[in-house]
């Protein structure tokens, strides 16, 4: 994870389009992502570091910044902040732990991430809940699931709004059948090179999630299949990413 001053001006005046298009509309949030790639040598002192970084945020009841954190079976590490307004993005989330702790001992806290990674950056995503289907209420983190399976759907110009439109009618499906398969939709924003919407499906494990899979391809296959089939026609190459969520590599500020 680097310290980050979010943004220059140049790269907000090419984010405030898409910035305003999500304030604007409820059913979308942004959010700001940023990725390291860990070395698999490294993740212990990795993860070290993150934990020092949580417990310095804590000590010092830093308010500027959250995250949720998720680690990859690639060993790459997402840290997942809201952006809520334009304004965000020009906010030093680190400005109350350098002032509280030291601008010195922060620097130093920060520098022992050099080490553990070969490259990391920056990119934003949407969680467009139109398309997502949580009955209970859109959460990213759900209690008790931990686990993470994200299908990587690319699209093109041409075929983005037949895979969102076909999505609606994915979601109408599992409302029509009370599925206990749940899952969101996010879709890529600047950083991102071409264009995908992701599928998150939560569960307690890879056997859990893998039982949900066949309960719920039983309970509406007639309408799955032929769903699945019309997505297929809009997505110019899929990816399977698989990961856990990591609270103990997180920050939430005090209330």
């Amino acid at each position: 994870m680097k310290q980050v001053r979010i943004l220059l001006p140049l790269i907000l005046l090419i984010v405030a389009p898409f910035l305003g298009l999500a304030q604007e509309e409820k059913s979308s949030q942004a959010f700001w992502v940023h990725e390291d790639r860990v070395k698999p040598g490294m993740t212990d002192t990795y993860e070290k570091v993150t934990k020092d970084l949580v417990a310095a945020c804590k000590e010092h009841n830093v308010q500027d910044t959250q995250w949720i954190t998720l680690r990859m079976n690639d060993n790459k590490y997402l840290f997942v902040t809201p952006i809520n307004s334009l304004a965000d993005l020009d906010k030093n989330g680190f400005a109350t732990l350098s002032e509280k702790m030291g601008a010195d001992k922060m620097n130093a806290l920060f520098a022992r991430y050099n080490e553990t990674y070969n490259k990391h950056g920056d990119y934003v995503i949407y969680l467009n809940k139109d398309l997502s289907y949580q009955p209970g209420g859109i959460s990213q983190t759900v209690e008790g699931e931990n686990y993470r399976v994200m299908y990587y759907n690319y699209v093109t110009p041409e075929s983005d709004k037949g895979f969102a439109d076909t999505m609606k009618k994915m979601k109408a499906a599992f409302e029509k059948n009370n599925s206990k398969m749940h899952f969101r939709v996010y879709k890529s924003g600047f950083g991102v090179m071409g264009t995908f919407y992701m599928v998150a499906v939560a569960s307690k494990g890879e056997a859990d999630g893998a039982q949900r899979g066949d309960e719920n391809w039983k309970l509406m296959e007639d309408d799955f299949s032929p769903l699945l089939k019309e997505l297929n026609k809009h997505t110019s190459k899929m990816e399977e990413r698989r990961g856990w969520m990591r609270p103990d590599l997180a920050y939430e500020p005090a209330k």
